[in-house]
């Protein structure tokens, strides 16, 4: 529910207090807690104070992507957040470089705080978010483009020599897409399995955690499996195994070994000595997936399954191997994310990289607030979340958050209205197959990209136009 304070002593206040149906999740005291433990408090009246600055800045994810054209400007989007009062209160939106300054004095460090008191799973113990009686769970990365600043390209790099870019690691819940914990770091400076050691401490007993093949190794196995959640990643077709003993399903036990070992793993084969047994007990699945089209092509891709689930009886190895594919859920909630809700083709808008961060975290703050009101709509009507079409809820949160008013009891029916219109625009029980294969698009134009060292060309030029005169010919005479 965003509105604005009439004017005061001293000025005009712009308050913002709310974010439409969203601020059942994001509500103004937790913000307010979220500020104090940052101590980004402001210590003299503002037009623009803390508060205001955190629903404006999640208000400006939240609207990124409506407009194909382009993410909307500062003040577009406060106009969007106080449009329906603002005219009652007698105010008028803040400039532009007001709002630029009210968001570097804010920084980073609240909205990671927030996004550390939203997050979580969603699902709990339902049936469909569990295999083998486990909560699944997936973590992959993904990178963000920046804009080429000399500080973005400073503090962020600029992997190959392209765009600034900010590397995103997410662990996420397979059944509902939420977003259990995730960290953030320059693309030059930090690999995905870097950033996967700083989600350890998310992981739990009683979670099965989906990777795939850029992640097995023995001393990040060992660290995900000394959390206590059992593990299922995809392997490596180079990564060479022993065969221990062959179970009757089909898999198979065998040992991840050290560095060392598998280093010294050929050596021993020639001189026909037996492999070391040290390293990590794993049981692998091996099996094919062929993929057949309506025109009769068909394609096979062989898949190697790495698992702390020794007992095959519990996990039989078609059931895992069924079970992979749900590892995909990370990816398609990066593209709800990157595509959906900041917009196609759009790249963050902070030309710093403490601000690069900031819009960040308040992007995964907005994005977990959607899926708790879609899993809230699931649980309502009793089916699976994947029903509940994000487009629409995005929609519905982003035509609440222009239209609510600050009348006592408005955000508890609001919520309900959301919540019956999400329920009305269901997708269907059965959705049709599809594949993607992991092609090159074509690019929009055939220009040279440039390079982050290369300068940019004078912008302020002078244009100077002369009439060229044609001069007189005499005639030709034979």
């Amino acid at each position: 529910m965003p509105f604005v304070l009439p004017a005061v002593a001293g000025g005009d206040a712009r308050h913002l207090s709310g974010l439409g149906v969203l601020t059942c999740e994001i509500s103004p005291e937790l913000v307010d807690e979220v500020v104090d433990l940052a101590g980004c408090r402001e210590k003299r009246s503002r037009l623009l104070p803390a508060r205001a600055v955190v629903f404006f800045v999640l208000g400006m994810c939240l609207l990124s992507g409506e407009d194909s054209a382009g993410p909307p400007g500062y003040r577009s989007v406060m106009r969007s957040l106080t449009h329906r009062l603002r005219a009652l209160a007698g105010t008028a939106v803040p400039s532009r470089s007001a709002l630029c300054r009210a968001r570097q004095r804010l920084g980073s460090k609240p909205f990671e705080i927030l996004f550390d008191r939203v997050r979580g799973p969603l699902a709990g113990r339902a049936a469909g978010a569990l295999a083998f009686g486990l909560l699944v769970v997936a973590w992959d990365g993904t990178s963000v483009d920046a804009p080429a600043s000399p500080a973005n390209i400073a503090g962020l790099g600029c992997p190959g020599g392209g765009q600034p870019q900010l590397r995103l690691m997410a662990l996420v819940e397979c059944g509902t897409r939420a977003v259990i914990d995730a960290a953030l770091d320059g693309a030059a400076r930090a690999s995905e399995q870097v950033l996967a050691r700083r989600l350890l401490a998310s992981l739990r007993p009683g979670m099965l955690l989906l990777a795939d093949r850029n992640f097995p190794g023995h001393e990040l196995w060992g660290l995900a499996a000394a959390a206590g959640a059992d593990l299922l990643w995809r392997a490596r077709a180079n990564l060479v195994l022993t065969v221990l003993e062959v179970l009757p399903d089909g898999s198979w036990l065998s040992v991840m070994p050290t560095p060392q070992d598998a280093r010294d793993g050929a050596s021993r084969r020639r001189r026909g000595l037996p492999p070391r047994q040290a390293g990590h007990r794993i049981r692998v699945v091996e099996y094919a997936v062929t993929v057949a089209g309506a025109g009769g092509t068909a394609r096979t891709e062989p898949f190697r399954l790495l698992t702390t689930l020794l007992d095959w009886e519990r996990a039989p190895a078609a059931d895992l191997a069924a079970l992979y594919r749900e590892r995909w859920e990370s990816e398609n909630g990066y593209g709800e994310l990157k595509t959906r809700l900041r917009g196609a083709g759009f790249i963050l808008r902070s030309r710093s990289p403490d601000l690069a961060c900031q819009e960040m975290w308040a992007f995964l703050v907005v994005a977990q607030a959607l899926a708790a009101m879609k899993c809230q709509a699931a649980r309502q009507a009793r089916i699976d979340p994947d029903r509940v079409s994000l487009t629409a809820v995005l929609r519905i949160a982003r035509d609440h958050a222009r239209s609510q008013g600050p009348a006592p009891g408005d955000l508890a029916r609001a919520r309900a209205q959301a919540v019956a219109d999400m329920l009305a625009d269901l997708l269907p029980a059965r959705r049709r197959s599809r594949q993607c294969p992991r092609e090159k698009k074509r690019p929009r134009n055939t220009f040279p990209s440039r390079k982050a060292g290369q300068p940019r060309p004078p912008g302020n030029v002078t244009y100077h136009v002369s009439v060229t005169r044609k001069t007189t010919q005499p005639a030709h005479t034979p």
